[in-house]
């Protein structure tokens, strides 16, 4: 009797262990995260988000029930990465999916929160046939709405699209920044770069003629023209007290007839910290192309096309066209870091000040031997203790709480204030992000950093990538692709053929040795 009872209890005690392991299994999400860049794991920046919200946000999942097959893999891994935002945010995060609704009714929900309704082409009974289809999602948080439509091949860029929105409308959690803004931010477009800002850090508009408030960072847009020396005076003093800032600036304007050297205080001040700004406009083989004519492009090497460097700012990103940009050299004092971030192809030249002529054949027929200036630093940081550009200066002397100099920090030029303007074509429409990237590496949050550029990452089998990696500058594509990829096709047709080849020599060796030791 005392045998089976204590056999009962053996069961029962192993019987409740099981019990409890699987019910805290329900809890416990285990997964290891082999991909590239930490694709399918939640960023620290997004379990932040998650963990500050003040109440329960809800998303709404819209998706036609007979999505094509290209839209698969993203509908799965939207799936995990909101269970993953589920588990992060305690309770305060829910999604659900739109279900039993009439097509009419889906898409006209979908169109009342302004989601795209798409159209795809594809072969169903012996036929190609169009359907329309509808897959975005709804954000409710605290009575305000937001939208994303969800596009094919989309998952790269999900999370920082998703955390877009979610920002967007719980601004506890963003970094506060100040946003000087000129003659160039109001006499654009600038609906894509202010979208994204504004998503991304909470703003506030900068009035220079009163100190500036304490913020997290100030995004400093450029100027055609010269500022009161109060506007610069509480600038410079921001810096000196270690403020971060992110300057727009370059050295030359137009009309739109034609174009003027700028000779500003601001360009001034920037010198007085190290930077140097060129009269000359950056000229690249590598630029824009437009349309002139009836299947006609001309290349405009003012605009020049650069890609990023090694830099958290700039990595990963490319497409990044300029417009009449300067290039920047550095006149700062010993001991201080100069670090270029962006810079032009190999193949670049000058649009020389004062009569900013370029010759026509640089349009429609241009060649590596009139690209002979090497690269050129279009974008930079200087790291350092700063001198206050009001040194010995009237302002400074009536002003008992004058800071003299900064503690050591680091000041990012980009040296085209026309970044912030829309681009006419959709490849350049992310090249603002680096102006993002350059706020968020300043306000310390690089994992907003990388998933923001994830989605303009290459693969690493790609050509350009494999040329950085092995040191070859760009510029040298155009030369050098044609020959990699010839080495690459051989490669792979004769370098199978030839393993066989000596795995056979190996294999009728050791059969003839065989062979020999058995006569023997």
């Amino acid at each position: 009797m005392n045998k089976s009872l204590s056999i009962l209890s053996t069961l029962l005690v192993k019987l409740g262990i099981i019990f409890a392991v699987l019910l805290v299994a329900q809890y416990l999400v285990l997964r290891v995260d082999l991909s590239a860049q930490k694709a399918y794991s939640l960023s620290k920046v997004s379990k932040d988000i998650m963990r500050s919200l003040e109440d329960v946000m809800v998303l709404k999942i819209l998706a036609s029930p007979d999505l094509p097959v290209e839209m698969n893999s993203l509908s799965r891994y939207l799936q995990d990465l909101l269970s993953e935002y589920q588990v992060a945010s305690r309770g305060k995060f829910r999604y659900e999916y739109v279900r039993n609704l009439e097509r009419d009714q889906l898409f006209g929900m979908a169109r009342s929160n302004n989601l795209n309704v798409m159209r795809f082409q594809i072969y169903e009974k012996d036929q190609i046939i169009a359907k329309e289809v509808v897959f975005g999602i709804i954000f409710e948080y605290q009575g305000k709405v937001e939208s994303l439509s969800l596009m094919p091949r989309s998952e790269a860029k999900l999370e920082y699209e998703l955390n877009k929105r979610i920002q967007s409308l719980a601004q506890s959690s963003l970094p506060r920044v100040a946003v000087f803004r000129d003659t160039t931010y109001y006499d654009f477009p600038t609906r894509y770069f202010e979208t994204s800002l504004r998503s991304s850090f909470a703003l506030q508009d900068l009035d220079l003629s009163q100190p500036v408030p304490p913020v997290d960072a100030l995004l400093f847009t450029g100027t055609a023209r010269s500022l009161p020396d109060e506007y610069l005076y509480h600038l410079d003093q921001y810096i000196m007290r270690g403020g971060k800032v992110v300057f727009l600036q370059d050295r030359v304007d137009t009309d739109g007839y034609k174009m003027f050297s700028l000779d500003t205080n601001v360009i001034e001040m920037l010198k007085h910290y190290g930077f140097e700004l060129s009269r000359d406009v950056i000229l690249d083989m590598f630029c824009e192309k437009r349309q002139t004519g009836l299947g006609v492009y001309a290349n405009y090497p003012m605009y020049p096309v650069l890609r990023g460097s090694e830099h958290p700012i700039t990595k990963n990103i490319e497409n990044i066209v300029l417009y009449l940009a300067s290039g920047i050299s550095f006149v700062g004092q010993k001991g201080m870091k100069f670090e270029p971030i962006l810079q032009s192809s190999i193949y670049s030249g000058w649009m020389e000040y004062p009569q900013f002529e370029i010759h026509q054949n640089l349009f429609y027929d241009p060649s590596v031997h009139d690209f002979t200036a090497g690269s050129i630093t279009a974008a930079a940081i200087i790291e350092g203790s700063f001198d206050s550009f009001f040194a010995g200066s009237e302002l400074a002397a009536n002003d008992p709480s004058f800071i003299a100099h900064s503690p050591k920090m680091q000041i990012p030029l980009f040296a085209d204030k026309e970044l912030v303007i829309d681009p006419d074509t959709e490849p350049y429409v992310n090249r603002h992000f680096i102006i993002l990237n350059a706020l968020d590496y300043l306000s310390g949050r690089e994992d907003n950093i990388a998933i923001r550029s994830r989605q303009l990452s290459t693969s690493s089998l790609s050509i350009p990538h494999f040329m950085k990696k092995i040191g070859i500058e760009f510029g040298d594509m155009p030369r050098i692709e044609n020959n990699i990829k010839l080495a690459l096709k051989i490669s792979a047709v004769a370098l199978p053929a030839f393993i066989l080849l000596i795995y056979a020599l190996i294999s009728g060796m050791r059969r003839k040795a065989r062979l020999e030791q058995r006569y023997e």
